[in-house]
């Protein structure tokens, strides 16, 4: 991880995002002051899971990848977060662990933006600040329901293999 100093040299990135589209430049300069740009390798770490932080993270440029680990240490790959999108979300509500492992899968770059700098921004920009929180929770939101469907479908191939497993039952008893 190298940290960037030069953060405004992003700033056609910034506007791109869906996180500062609404946004002037003079507002997006204003979060950026206050945060922090990162420069993550290839296969880098970025969030380990079970870490306590209250920023959110946003991919300027790059790819990431979420793992979770489980109780047996292994890594379970859950999906892609591409340019654009935030993670760490759960952080500017709630004082909660990281639920995942997040890992660089090329150069990225990464804004990271303490709860504090949103809190102070929606509080002086109460309208655009009520729709950066909007963003926020539709993010968290669109995940909830790509989790939702994920264990919707574990659910119904659990069931076809109950179904399975009683018609090899009824096979075997005979």
């Amino acid at each position: 991880m190298k940290e960037i100093l030069e953060k405004r040299a992003y700033i056609e990135e910034y506007q791109k995002l869906s996180i500062f589209k609404f946004m002037s430049a003079a507002e997006i300069l204003k979060i950026i002051n206050e945060s922090e740009l990162y420069l993550y390798s290839d296969g880098e770490k970025i969030v380990n899971q079970g870490d306590i932080a209250q920023n959110i993270l946003v991919i300027v440029n790059g790819t990431v990848q979420v793992n979770v680990r489980q109780e047996n240490g292994k890594d379970v790959y859950i999906c892609p977060i591409e340019q654009g999108e935030i993670f760490g979300e759960a952080g500017m509500f709630l004082r909660v662990r990281r639920t995942a492992n997040i890992v660089s899968l090329e150069d990225s770059v990464i804004l990271s933006i303490p709860r504090t700098v949103l809190m102070a921004f929606t509080r002086d920009n109460p309208a655009t600040g009520n729709k950066l929180l909007l963003v926020i929770i539709h993010s968290l939101l669109k995940k909830l329901r790509g989790t939702n469907q994920e264990l919707a479908f574990e659910k119904m191939v659990d069931v076809q293999i109950n179904d399975l497993d009683s018609l090899l039952s009824e096979l075997s008893d005979k």
